[in-house]
C-alpha cells in the first residue's frame, strides 16, 4: 500500500532549551510515498526551520511553524501557509510572525476556526483564526503567555509550551508546559480560547510535560515527560483529567542522560510507542481495556535522537526521525507489538513526519 508524508526539517543552527547550539542540515518541507519499508522523494519546497506541520486534507493546505527566535525582522518564530497540489507540488501562500519564541508545534481547531501554536522559548500559545478557505488571518493574532518556573535550574527556569492538544468532544485546549509542570487548559468558543484554571493539572516537580494524545474515544490521555522520562496516563472525564497510572520510558539500570520526545497511540488503539533521546529507543506499550499502559519491549531506535516519529496508517510500521543521525529508520510492527527494524533512509535534520490520512 503506497501511503504519503510530509517532512519537516531544521534548516539552519537553533539553540535549544538544554543549551546546545544544533547546526539544521535539512532543506525544507518534503513530500515523500512510503511503501512496504521503502521512501522516495515526490517533491520538496524550502522553508526556514518547519520543525512541525499540520495537514489540512480537504482545504490542501499545510501549515509549518518556522522554529526561530527572530522572523521577518521581529522578535518571535513564525507561521507559514502552503497549498499543494493533486500531485503534491508545493506553493507557499503567506508567512507570519508568530508573537512568540521558537515555535514547535501547532494544530487546527476539530472546526477549523483557528490554529494554535505553542512557543517554546517564550512560553506562550499563538492563535490565529482561519477563513472558511483554511487561509490565515494574521490581522487576528493573539498570544497567550504562561507565567511560572519549577525546580530544574536550567530546563524551568520560566515557562515552555510545547505543544497544543485538541479534547473535541470537550471543547478545550490542553497546553503541556514543560517549563512549570503543567498542563494548561483553555476552553474553545468558536473562533476564541480562554484560560480555563478549573481545568490545568499539574505533575510532579522536575517533570517536563512534553505532548499527550487521547484515545480515539476521548476517555484516556497519555502524556510524555521529557525530564523525568515517564508516561503519565489519565481518565478523561467531562474536560477533567485525573491521574491514573505512571510508568517509565527507561530501563532501571540506565544511568546515562535521557529526555523523553514523543508519543503515539496505533490505530487500532491497543499498543502506545513512546521515544527517548540519550537512552536512544523506541518503548513500545500494551494498551490495556482499563487504559492502563504494560511494558512490551524497548528497541534501539536506529540512529541519535528520536526527536519524532509516526505509525503510519496501516499501523503495520513506525518510522524514526533520527534527527542527529540525519536519517529515518523504518520498523515493522510485529503482532506482539515489538519492532524489528527493516530500512535507513537518508535525509538531513528530520524532526516532523506527518502522513496523509486519505
Amino acid at each position: 500500500m503506497k501511503q504519503y508524508f510530509a517532512l519537516g526539517a531544521y534548516t539552519e543552527p537553533i539553540l535549544f532549551g538544554t543549551g546546545e547550539v544544533y547546526q539544521g542540515k535539512g532543506r525544507g518541507i518534503t513530500v515523500c510515498t512510503f511503501d512496504e519499508g521503502k521512501i522516495e522523494i515526490v517533491t520538496e519546497i524550502p522553508v526556514r526551520n518547519p520543525s512541525f506541520l499540520y495537514i489540512d486534507e480537504i482545504k490542501h493546505k499545510i501549515y509549518a511553524v518556522n522554529e526561530m527566535k527572530e522572523y521577518l525582522s521581529e522578535e518571535g518564530g513564525g507561521l507559514t501557509q502552503l497549498s499543494y497540489t493533486d500531485d503534491f507540488t508545493m506553493t507557499i501562500e503567506d508567512t507570519w510572525n508568530a508573537g512568540g519564541k521558537d515555535p514547535c508545534h501547532l494544530e487546527a481547531a476539530p472546526g477549523g476556526e483557528f490554529i494554535a501554536i505553542s512557543n517554546f522559548a517564550s512560553g506562550s500559545v499563538t492563535t490565529f483564526p482561519l477563513d472558511k478557505n483554511g487561509n490565515v488571518i494574521g490581522s487576528g493574532r493573539k498570544v497567550f503567555q504562561h507565567k511560572g518556573s519549577s525546580v530544574h535550574p536550567v530546563r524551568q527556569t520560566g515557562p515552555h509550551a510545547h505543544s497544543c492538544i485538541f479534547s473535541a468532544e470537550n471543547n478545550l485546549l490542553f497546553v503541556p508546559d514543560l517549563g512549570i509542570d503543567s498542563v494548561v487548559s483553555y476552553k474553545i468558543d468558536g473562533a476564541e480560547i480562554s484560560p480555563d484554571e478549573s481545568g490545568s493539572i499539574t505533575v510532579n516537580a522536575g517533570s517536563g510535560p512534553r505532548y499527550g494524545e487521547f484515545s480515539s474515544d476521548g476517555a484516556h490521555f497519555y502524556l510524555i515527560n521529557e525530564i523525568s522520562s515517564r508516561v503519565i496516563h489519565y481518565s478523561c472525564d467531562n474536560g477533567r483529567l485525573n491521574f491514573k497510572q505512571e510508568v517509565k520510558t527507561l530501563p532501571d539500570d540506565f544511568t546515562g542522560d535521557n529526555i523523553c520526545s514523543d508519543l503515539h497511540i496505533t490505530p487500532d488503539g491497543t499498543r502506545l510507542y513512546a521515544s527517548n533521546r540519550g537512552h536512544d529507543s523506541i518503548v513500545s506499550f500494551e494498551i490495556g481495556n482499563n487504559g492502563d499502559l504494560s511494558l512490551i519491549d524497548r528497541t534501539p531506535c536506529g540512529g541519535k535522537t528520536p526527536r519524532n516519529f509516526s505509525v503510519d496508517l496501516t499501523g503495520k510500521h513506525l518510522l524514526v526521525g533520527n534527527q542527529d543521525s540525519n536519517l529515518i529508520t523504518v520498523f515493522r510492527i510485529a503482532a506482539d507489538g515489538k519492532l524489528d527494524k527493516i530500512s535507513d533512509w537518508e535525509t538531513g535534520s528530520p524532526v516532523c513526519i506527518k502522513f496523509f490520512k486519505s
